[in-house]
């Protein structure tokens, strides 16, 4: 597997380039660097109302047309003034500021979902403002679905009659053109991330990322962008947002996010710590107003006039059964405390491992029960496949530490219960294992 360096990536951004590109370049668009502003505390907005965000495959003609418009709107802002921060390329870089190992970076953290979820409102309240219309709000793709796991069909032709698409990208890969489902070992039931016992496995902490970041997020965007060098749109966090789906996805996320808060409001509960409620972040809102906005400002969404309706395929509400595995870090041994007996009442059982230290190469990476099996397209039907990590950076990455949630085959438990198990991960698709590092293992039965 390829994998992207700082070079590679200018070098594939130059080779790339058409004359428009380099018209871009000179106008300035491709400098991620945030534009000065005078910033202005964020108000919650007096008597917002509040609107169900839909399901991209729920959207009537009209509001297909109406989404389509608003992103024609955005892209035309861009042509007729490259410097205003709510036009196209503006917008797709704010994610840039704050991305690639730089010092405000949001990923790999606890505060990947509230800057997330400041950006898409922001994101929607320009839009709503290019469409003179407060009732617009941004669909989601609803890949929680398995009906819906594929790339929406209104965001794949390049034209829609005899104009342009705006909701199109030609930066997409392969699988996602083709009309493709992605591959079920995204969403292995032993790995599903609505099943964490807490906000610090489902969204991370302060210092690592959660089961849902480094799981199907990442894994989705690999499978819609460009996954090898150069790395292009959706397949590299510096460049993600310039492709409409960015939006439809992230909102997926948010709902999730929402879901999971909705399920157990006791046991999945947002961080009550000062460092987390009064982080900022700086966007520019529908008036080119700079704003501070903190995470305490977005953890309820109603009052910012947008909400989910309950109900997501894949979340359960079931509170599992933890219990602390051993683990030795100098030998990489994993083993059961205690024998572990086959119980008709336990329907699934999981592995947690917590801390995991990340690859800092964009990839999918399958984790398996000791050396990965035979080079392969497809290891996931391997005996000692367990899970995957899903990880998309930009040109640079620092250290990074994940939870994951992985599944407890009866080869891992029966291989814990004697010798003890050694995880290994590789690029999907190779035998280049290596040892998988973390702070603690868990079982979790169900």
């Amino acid at each position: 597997m390829a994998h992207l360096t700082r070079r590679k990536f200018g070098r594939s951004m130059m080779a790339g380039a058409t004359a428009s590109t380099f018209g871009k370049l000179l106008l300035g668009q491709d400098d991620c660097t945030p534009p000065a502003g005078t910033l202005v505390d964020f108000l919650i907005p007096a008597n917002a109302q509040n609107i169900f965000r839909k399901s991209v495959a729920e959207l009537t003609a009209d509001e297909v047309t109406r989404l389509r418009l608003a992103y024609q709107r955005l892209r035309d802002l861009t042509a007729s003034d490259p410097t205003d921060p709510r036009g196209w390329m503006q917008q797709a870089h704010v994610h840039c500021w704050n991305c690639g190992g730089s010092s405000t970076d949001i990923h790999g953290s606890w505060t990947f979902f509230p800057w997330h979820r400041a950006y898409l409102y922001f994101h929607e309240r320009i839009l709503c403002k290019l469409l003179n219309d407060d009732s617009f709000r941004l669909p989601y793709w609803s890949w929680d679905d398995t009906n819906y796991r594929n790339l929406p069909a209104i965001y794949q032709p390049a034209t829609v009659g005899s104009a342009a698409n705006p909701l199109y990208d030609a930066n997409r890969s392969s699988a996602a053109v083709s009309g493709a489902s992605m591959p079920g070992s995204i969403f292995p039931a032993a790995q599903n991330p609505m099943n964490s016992a807490n906000f610090a496995a489902f969204g991370g902490g302060p210092d690592a990322g959660g089961s849902v970041e480094f799981g199907p997020h990442g894994a989705i965007h690999m499978w819609t962008g460009i996954p090898d060098d150069p790395y292009a749109d959706m397949g590299n966090l510096l460049l993600a947002a310039r492709d409409p789906i960015f939006y439809a996805h992230h909102c997926n996320i948010d709902r999730l996010w929402a879901e999971f808060n909705r399920r157990n409001p006791l046991a999945h509960a947002n961080p009550t710590d000062a460092e987390f409620l009064t982080r900022s972040f700086q966007f520019f809102d529908e008036n080119k107003q700079l704003v501070t906005i903190r995470v305490q400002d977005v953890l309820d969404t109603a009052p910012l006039g947008f909400s989910y309706r309950p109900g997501v395929e894949l979340s359960k509400p079931n509170l599992p059964k933890w219990t602390q595995l051993k683990y030795d870090p100098a030998t990489h041994l994993i083993q059961l405390p205690a024998p572990i007996p086959q119980s008709p009442i336990v329907k699934l059982r999981s592995v947690v491992v917590k801390d995991v230290k990340l690859p800092k190469q964009s990839g999918s990476y399958n984790v398996f029960v000791g050396d990965p099996p035979t080079a392969s397209a497809d290891q996931s039907k391997a005996a000692n496949y367990v899970g995957y990590i899903g990880i998309i950076v930009g040109a640079h990455r620092h250290d990074q530490k994940c939870s994951l949630v992985l599944n407890a085959t009866d080869l891992f438990l029966q291989t814990a219960g004697g010798a003890g198990a050694r995880l290994r991960f590789a690029p999907a698709g190779t035998t280049n294992g290596a040892a998988l590092e973390f702070s603690a293992v868990y079982l979790t039965e169900e």
